[in-house]
């Protein structure tokens, strides 16, 4: 083969190759974990009579980065919080577990800041804590926002987000939540950290 032909071949292949490498560099997987509050927006009974103390949450999940402003990710969430009575804290308190689906946008800006949104939905488990046998699976919208800053080149970022979770409090069977019947809206703040492991 005439140099010029080699020289081409040469060329073809470094271009291929960094097309090859940009392509990888575009997915990645990353761990997170957080935690933070937890609150109900809306009463428990219509007589306005029960309702949520503010209680707090923790999670966690994997996310697949599918191209440079998009992840889907797959998060564990528990939280936990009081039942009031008449404004009157009680023994009672109800435990959440999130199991969610979520798809998330994100556009990094300047200085190692990048907003972002998701949206997903999933499965929550009711439970009513010390009870046994009462669980009830229902399924969860869920929707949120956050602002996420990346700690210099190291994989490892710091985030704080807002989540927004719609479920509905019905056909419990444990002792204290049975007669309730009602569409919530809770939303949880949350902070923590993510490690970003690329392909």
């Amino acid at each position: 083969m005439a140099l010029p032909g080699r020289i081409n071949l040469l060329a073809a292949a470094l271009t291929a190759a960094n097309v090859v490498s940009a392509a990888a560099q575009d997915h990645a997987v990353s761990l997170f974990a957080y935690g933070g509050g937890y609150s109900a927006l809306k009463n428990v009974n219509r007589a306005a009579t029960a309702e949520f103390k503010t209680g707090f949450t923790l999670g966690g999940g994997i996310g697949y980065e599918i191209d440079k402003n998009l992840e889907l990710r797959a998060t564990l969430t528990g939280a936990q919080s009081q039942l009031l009575e008449q404004g009157a804290p009680t023994s009672m308190y109800l435990n959440r577990y999130y199991v969610a689906a979520d798809l998330k946008a994100y556009y990094p800006a300047a200085q190692g800041i990048t907003p972002y949104g998701f949206l997903g939905a999933g499965a929550v488990l009711l439970h009513e804590r010390g009870s046994t046998g009462a669980d009830k699976t229902q399924g969860f919208a869920h929707l949120g926002l956050g602002i996420a800053y990346a700690v210099g080149k190291s994989g490892l970022s710091i985030f704080a987000q807002g989540d927004g979770l719609f479920y509905s409090l019905t056909e419990m069977t444990s002792p204290t939540f049975a007669s309730f019947s009602k569409a919530q809206i809770d939303v949880a703040w949350n902070a923590g950290a993510s490690y970003r492991l690329p392909l």
